[in-house]
């Protein structure tokens, strides 16, 4: 069994010049859930049952599914 980490965003935006008025948002990506199963299919299913707001399959910023270990 393999460890998979369930990776979300953040965002932070303000209308000031730091952020581009407003177009330019700042994404903060953090470990939201990390979850133990054979294939990546399993662990996108056991995510889900922890956390049914889940969404794999949104075309508009969905999270992430990684190996324990791998680079985000």
């Amino acid at each position: 069994m393999k460890k998979y980490n369930v990776i979300q965003e953040t965002y932070e935006n303000a209308n000031t010049p730091e952020f581009g008025f407003g177009d330019f948002p700042r994404r903060t990506p953090y470990i939201a859930l990390t979850v133990e199963a054979e294939t990546p299919r399993k662990a996108m299913n056991k995510a889900k049952k922890i956390d049914p707001t889940l969404c794999f399959s949104s075309k508009i910023f969905p999270p992430w599914l990684i190996e324990d270990g791998a680079k985000f």
